[in-house]
Order: C-alpha cells, then sequence, then structure tokens
C-alpha cells in the first residue's frame, strides 16, 4: 500500500512539472535585440502588460513599410510573443497574430516600425506612431531620450 502511494505522488509530482515545463515552453520571453551589433541584450518574461503594448503598436499603425530595407542601422528589435492571440484586421493584414516584433529606430525617432506575420509565415512591415516610455522602463531599458 506505501509503494503504491509513493508511486501515486510521484506520478502526480512528474505530471504536475510536465506541465509546468509545457506552459514555460509556450511562453517565450520578450527578447530585445540590438541591431548594430546584431546581439541579444536583454530578455524579460513575457506579460499582459507587454500584450497591451503590442496592441497600442497596433492602434499606431499608419501605413505599410514601402522601403526596399526596412530595418534601421542603429536601433532596437523587440520581439513580443503575446500571452493570447490577438486579430488584427485592416487594409492590409487580416490574420491572428501571437507575436510581434517592434522596431525603434535611435536616429529617427518618426520611423518606428511594426513587424507582424501572416497564417504563412510572410513578415508584413507597418510605419507606426508609437510612445516608447511605457515598453522602456518595463523593460528597464533606456531608449536614447525616450
Amino acid at each position: 500500500m506505501r509503494k503504491s502511494m509513493i508511486m501515486i505522488q510521484l506520478f502526480f509530482f512528474i505530471g504536475f512539472m510536465t506541465l509546468n515545463h509545457a506552459r514555460a515552453a509556450e511562453q517565450p520571453d520578450v527578447k530585445v535585440l540590438d541591431i548594430e551589433s546584431n546581439s541579444v541584450i536583454l530578455e524579460k518574461e513575457s506579460s499582459v502588460l507587454f500584450d497591451r503594448e503590442v496592441q497600442r503598436a497596433i492602434k499606431g499603425i499608419k501605413n505599410i513599410t514601402i522601403q526596399a530595407s526596412p530595418l534601421p542601422k542603429k536601433g532596437y528589435l523587440i520581439k513580443v510573443p503575446l500571452t493570447n492571440s490577438v486579430k488584427v484586421k485592416n487594409k492590409w493584414f487580416d490574420d491572428f497574430i501571437t507575436e510581434a516584433l517592434i522596431i525603434y529606430n535611435v536616429e529617427d525617432k518618426n520611423q518606428h516600425r511594426l513587424i507582424l506575420y501572416n497564417d504563412e509565415n510572410t513578415p508584413v512591415f507597418f510605419d507606426i506612431f508609437f510612445e516608447f516610455t511605457t515598453l522602456s522602463k518595463e523593460l528597464n531599458l533606456e531608449m536614447n531620450g525616450e
């Protein structure tokens, strides 16, 4: 009897650990990449606050980017995995997203961008109007003047 109780507890423990590991694998961290050095400089656990910031960036879409090289030479690329998928619908994009990439341009404060991936995993670049104050505070990252 004692052996069976220990086995049951062991199965529950293994099941619990597997469940927590699966959740951790499902929810990757927010990552900040320095574009100039092409290296990850910061990682932080994803949260609903980051989801709200992505939704603010989506609301700030001005138009689709038409530049051949949409990445700036200096700045940050912030990869935000969402805690829940979000439906984005405008005249250029109509799909659910599970992550977004926000580009902070150090050299031109009016040329920030947002990258969304459609269901075919094709990136779509948007010019956005977005204030980085809340995002930079949450990431504890100074964004040159923000």
